[in-house]
């Protein structure tokens, strides 16, 4: 049986839902204006989600290439676009983001999406990416905080002492920081300015997603909790930052107690999705 591609478990049509599509025509507006642009590259294109969505807000759009290392994804995505966009003239290149081998200024806009938190040097992606943008074009990178994304779980941890809280979120801390060490930043989200920068982009600019969900309180994070600490990965972090037994079943009875004690009044939570959308300029 063949190994399921980079971040199988968490691609998915959802993925439409990330975004608000009044937000993304906004978002037009203030990175590129009134200007034309037709081409598009999209690097770890995965199911072309990101990209796809962003088609309804950057009308002339014509060509997009997808760039991703995997080939099942490569094929994922032109699959989708197919089905979805067929007016677009829609390539797939399986090569890894920080050496596509795409020619020098091709494009009129390079971007990714949660693409930067799972590389080791991501500075050499966004090296990639202003290489193949046209002088004048525009980088358009958009990373998770995801520090944030998991306080949200916190926020229902009122009940508890304060050791309590303080031994949850101590685990979680370790945890991300151990990540990050092998698997990127989970909150690279923060640090887009500062990368684009070095990359020697100009026009810097940054925003945030506006969508809050209201998710059914059933599926809120704790559940998303549970499901994640019986990935193998997770398991293999969890010993790599020392986190023991005893640790771990104090999350889990923390985390039992919020279900059992979480709150009655509504029938959702709102959850929102901490990204951070960072545009800038080729020279």
């Amino acid at each position: 049986m063949s190994e399921a591609p980079h971040s199988a478990d968490y691609i998915h049509d959802e993925r439409f839902d990330w975004w608000s599509r009044d937000f993304l025509r906004l978002l037009k507006t203030r990175a590129i204006g009134d200007a034309i642009a037709t081409s598009l590259a999209d690097f770890g294109v995965g199911e072309g989600h990101w990209s796809l969505g962003l088609l309804d807000a950057f009308v002339d759009l014509r060509e997009v290439t997808g760039v991703d290392r995997e080939r099942e994804w490569c094929a994922r995505s032109a699959k989708k676009y197919a089905e979805r966009a067929p007016h677009i003239a829609y390539r797939a290149v399986e090569a890894d983001a920080s050496d596509t081998g795409l020619p020098d200024g091709s494009f009129d806009i390079v971007t990714a999406q949660t693409l930067l938190m799972h590389s080791l040097a991501p500075e050499k992606i966004v090296a990639e990416m202003r290489r193949v943008a046209k002088r004048g074009g525009t980088i358009l990178c958009v990373e998770p905080v995801n520090h944030l994304n998991w306080a949200q779980t916190l926020e229902l941890t009122h009940f508890l002492a304060p050791a309590e809280r303080a031994a949850f979120y101590g685990v979680w801390v370790r945890f991300v920081d151990f990540v990050k060490s092998r698997r990127g930043d989970q909150d690279i989200g923060l640090r887009l300015p500062t990368l684009l920068a070095r990359a020697g982009l100009e026009n810097i600019r940054m925003w945030s997603n506006d969508r809050v969900r209201l998710d059914p309180i059933e599926t809120y994070d704790i559940d998303f909790l549970e499901e994640e600490m019986g990935r193998d990965w997770v398991r293999e972090a969890l010993a790599g930052a020392a986190i023991d037994a005893a640790e771990i079943e104090c999350v889990k009875a923390i985390v039992a107690r919020i279900r059992a004690e979480k709150p009655r009044e509504l029938d959702f939570v709102p959850r929102a999705s901490a990204s951070f959308i960072c545009v800038a300029t080729a020279p």
